[in-house]
């Protein structure tokens, strides 16, 4: 079988593969580098995704790199660049001039086709010291791989595509009609600002770049009428879209947060990002007659209560993110949208996240032994860790393959009761995860119905990317699970597509337990998901948490 491999090899960079028209196998490089939000050439992760290829017989005659052009200086600089990434600080002079080049070079005729042969000169070198077989090279855009990730969602018959983040090779945000995917209907610049001004924001309130998951966090806490007329102010309206006025400094950005606190700063900002996103997006839907299924991708997605209000929008009627919304996914749309040309049809909607690395029972085991752990073997591992968490045990959950993308989603897993109080607070100590930040729930598909307050038909609350109301019921019943604004970030789990995972939800509920768990991200704070079963133990035995399950061994904090 022939599969084309796809690359990104910028912040967050990644590897994908497209065969058989199916997305096959996705792995980051933060997750074997540990090194989070890697920046530079996937070395680690292409080599994984060629062995895996290997033991499937796929053979790749097509490579597809994301990023056509702007990004020459950085391949050319890879060693600097994964050492030092300017995208750390969006407001540094090594960020201006990054985001400078790369948004100037596309509407530069005679220097870009120069600038874009250099860069990947350097690329096609450093595949061919992995993979020693000929290959076509094809380049895609940066908004188109984020489109074709996108299109890898359900139901994507007539739906509207659009993507939207700081920028990508001069554009900010695309729109496009799935039947027609490489006709883009309308293209923002990078002064729509919307993504730039959150990320900008982040750093100067004291955090670092990419924890803009913590001010969305945080603004349920703060009061968003304070704040938000002075994020508003920052905008103008330019024919439907908004525009900043300036661009962005730091002086201008520590202007507006200036005698706010923490939370009424992140308040404000939230407020404003939902505001402006929702009236953008329904101008783009004006001409639409009836409600139209969004499939969403960009940065910007990643903020689950601006998907909430999209979702709710009456001119929508289904919602999609790409569960590795931001730059980490441009692999997974570069293949295929190279597999899209190569063949004239869409690969299969997704499936699931599962596509990563998967370690034997054997490898485990012997890794077990090694470390000179004592453990238990389970006969049914997802029964007997439903029955530790029903009795109040932490579990760490590291099974099958591990998960494409920023969410743990099952395979590499902390699992605990969502009733039982104290647990949030012995966790959030135990990786050293700020307490003011929600957890997510994980819950069969049954469950939905008692969960939800009113959420809107086909969106996808598969993979923790859109927030939701929750109801009374649910609230009372899983407190931990709910956020200070009675919302909830989901996972609904199908048997069809995490049956394991859904055996276990069933046995904690046949045990009496609630209708959902917490599901957390099997690492410590600051660091990538663990990968390897060694990681897996390390951080089992830093933490201080109750059972590590690796496959169907148990190790144990407690007597039998």
């Amino acid at each position: 079988m022939k599969g084309i491999l796809g690359i990104w090899d910028g912040h967050d960079s990644s590897v994908a593969l497209v065969a058989g028209g199916q997305l096959l196998f996705a792995l980051s490089e933060e997750r074997p580098t540990r090194i989070q939000r890697y920046s530079g050439f996937p070395y680690q992760a292409l080599t994984r995704c060629l062995e895996w290829a290997e033991t499937q017989q796929i053979e790749i005659e097509d490579v597809a790199v994301a990023g056509a052009r702007g990004r020459a200086p950085l391949r050319i600089l890879d060693r600097l660049y994964s050492r030092h990434s300017p995208h750390r600080d969006p407001l540094s002079v090594a960020g201006w001039l990054v985001r400078s080049w790369e948004n100037a070079i596309p509407s530069l005729k005679g220097l870009r086709a120069v600038e874009r042969a250099l860069g990947l000169s350097f690329v096609k070198k450093r595949i061919n010291r992995l993979y020693g077989k000929g290959f076509w090279l094809h380049v895609v855009d940066h908004h188109d791989a984020h489109a074709y990730s996108a299109l890898l969602g359900p139901d994507r018959e007539e739906a509207l595509v659009v993507t939207l983040d700081a920028y990508g090779e001069g554009r900010a945000a695309t729109v496009r009609h799935a039947n027609a995917p490489d006709e883009v209907l309308a293209t923002i610049g990078p002064d729509i600002g919307l993504a730039s001004l959150y990320g900008a924001v982040t750093v100067c309130m004291g955090f670092e770049e990419g924890d803009e998951g913590k001010i969305m966090g945080l603004a349920a806490h703060g009061r968003r009428d304070l704040s938000i007329r002075r994020f508003m102010d920052l905008f103008e309206d330019r024919d439907g879209t908004p525009v900043l006025k300036k661009p962005l400094t730091r002086n201008r950005v520590e202007s507006a947060i200036q005698d706010l606190t923490v939370e009424d700063a992140a308040a404000g900002l939230q407020a404003c990002t939902e505001r402006l996103t929702s009236r953008w997006i329904a101008r783009q839907m004006r001409e639409v007659t009836e409600p139209r299924r969004l499939l969403l991708a960009g940065g910007l997605f990643a903020n689950v209560r601006v998907n909430q209000i999209l979702s709710s929008l009456p001119i929508v009627g289904g919602l999609y993110v790409f569960p590795n919304m931001g730059d980490g996914g441009l692999s997974v749309g570069a293949a295929h949208r190279v597999w899209h040309q190569v063949n004239g049809t869409l690969a299969q909607p997704l499936n699931d996240m599962y596509l990563g690395c998967e370690f034997e029972q054997a490898c485990m085991t012997d890794t077990i032994l090694t470390q000179g752990l004592g453990f238990v073997r389970a006969k049914d591992p997802a029964a007997s860790a439903a029955q530790h968490v029903r009795k109040g045990r932490v579990v760490c959950r590291f099974a099958g393959r591990e998960e494409f993308g920023p969410r743990a989603l099952g395979n590499r897993s902390i699992l605990f009761s969502a009733s039982r109080p104290g647990l949030p607070q012995r966790v959030n100590k135990a990786l050293g995860r700020d307490g003011y930040m929600p957890f997510a729930p994980a819950m069969r598909d049954v469950a939905t119905g008692f969960a939800m307050g009113g959420a809107p038909p086909g969106v996808d609350f598969g993979h923790m990317t859109i927030a939701t109301d929750t109801s009374g019921e649910f609230q009372s019943e899983c407190p931990s699970a709910v956020h200070v604004d009675h919302t909830t970030r989901p996972q609904v789990v199908e048997q069809a597509t995490a049956p394991d995972f859904y055996h276990l939800l069933t046995e904690h509920r046949g045990l009496g337990g609630s209708r959902a768990l917490i599901n957390t991200s099997f690492n410590l704070h600051g660091e990538p998901i663990v990968h390897t079963p060694e990681e897996a133990i390390s951080t089992f035995k830093r933490s201080g948490l109750d059972v590590l399950q690796l496959g169907d061994i148990e190790v144990r904090r407690f007597g039998s």
